[in-house]
């Protein structure tokens, strides 16, 4: 039997790139970047920092941070609606369900978090701090928005470091700068792609 072997031209590749490129613009604009979610993040993870200060007993504030982690999607679809953008919105584009995904895909990486809540609670936040931050990286691809990408990474590590070196209260608010940071920047990328579409129309 010949193995068959299949390949692309560099013009079909480039072609298809091109595509794939012009996809990924219909999405980041139709989605504002994510910026709905990020937002919602800002507000999440203030509850999370407070909750470090507050709540003393170490389980009654994991179990705070589990319960508000159900309220990322309703703040998301409030920001999304004050930005004029439906999470839910359906499309043909693959790249928003893409996108969609890639924000759920988070919460497979929970049971993770159960675990430490049970076997080492003292590591819990953390852990679920780096699941929140390491789910942000496929984004700078869905988005081309570098922002996630340093993010990302910035996140991942720094909490640790601050988290060992100040405390958690330290290292949550690390991330609600971050996350802020975030946010201004991807309103700038979602201003830039207001003025873009205006002017081709």
């Amino acid at each position: 039997m010949t193995a068959y072997t299949a390949y692309l031209s560099q013009d079909e590749i480039n072609n298809r790139i091109s595509g794939l490129n012009e996809l990924k613009k219909d999405a980041a604009k139709l989605q504002k970047r994510g910026l709905p979610f990020m937002m919602a993040s800002v507000l999440l993870w203030t509850g999370i920092m407070f909750s470090t200060v507050c709540i003393e007993n170490i389980n009654e504030r994991n179990f705070f941070i589990f319960c508000s982690s159900a309220l990322l999607m309703p703040l998301a679809s409030a920001f999304g609606k004050m930005l004029g953008v439906n999470i839910y919105r359906k499309t043909t584009n693959p790249i928003n369900k893409l996108g969609f995904l890639c924000n759920i895909n988070q919460f497979l990486y929970l049971p993770i978090a159960m675990w430490a809540y049970n076997a080492h609670p003292e590591s819990m936040l953390l852990i679920y701090a780096i699941i929140f931050a390491a789910h942000l990286l496929p984004f700078s691809w869905v988005y081309n928005s570098r922002i996630y990408f340093t993010a990302s990474m910035v996140e991942s590590i720094g909490v640790i470091l601050i988290g060992y070196r100040f405390g958690y209260p330290a290292a949550m608010a690390f991330i609600v700068i971050m996350q802020i940071i975030v946010c201004i920047r991807l309103t700038m990328q979602v201003k830039e792609d207001e003025r873009e579409i205006e002017s081709n129309c």
